[in-house]
């Protein structure tokens, strides 16, 4: 993985993404359609981890998967990939942050109501910065 993309890896974590699912979300874009087996190989995570993050990424609609074409024994492998660009992939984890930055902005209005409520001859003014 590159610097740049251990920096949006640790940015997608900042924003409230799963370690595991962020890092299998930039190794499907930086390497394309994987398995399970290589998703584990390149993110270095253990295959339940794998299972968890893909799931994650299922849930959002961002990964289509396909069953593996060339048979093998056991249980039969998927290939997966995004399902859109990166930026477009990115998108859920930045809305579910605003979403989220929204609501701490309310609940510091909130604390600043109950404040004045409780202390009314205090003008103290609660300001995000």
């Amino acid at each position: 993985m590159s610097d740049e993309q251990r920096s949006l890896c640790q940015k997608l974590i900042d924003l409230g993404a799963n370690e595991n699912t962020a890092s299998v979300l930039l190794c499907l874009h930086h390497h394309g359609a994987a398995t399970s087996k290589d998703l584990q190989c390149h993110c270095n995570i253990r295959q339940p981890d794998v299972s968890m993050a893909i799931s994650e990424l299922r849930e959002m609609n961002l990964v289509h998967y396909s069953p593996r074409s060339e048979p093998s024994r056991g249980r039969p492998a998927h290939i997966y990939r995004l399902r859109m660009s990166l930026e477009q992939s990115i998108q859920p984890f930045v809305n579910r942050a605003k979403k989220r930055a929204k609501e701490i902005l309310n609940e510091v209005d909130e604390i600043h109501n109950l404040v004045s409520k409780v202390e009314p001859d205090v003008n103290t003014q609660f300001t995000a910065m």
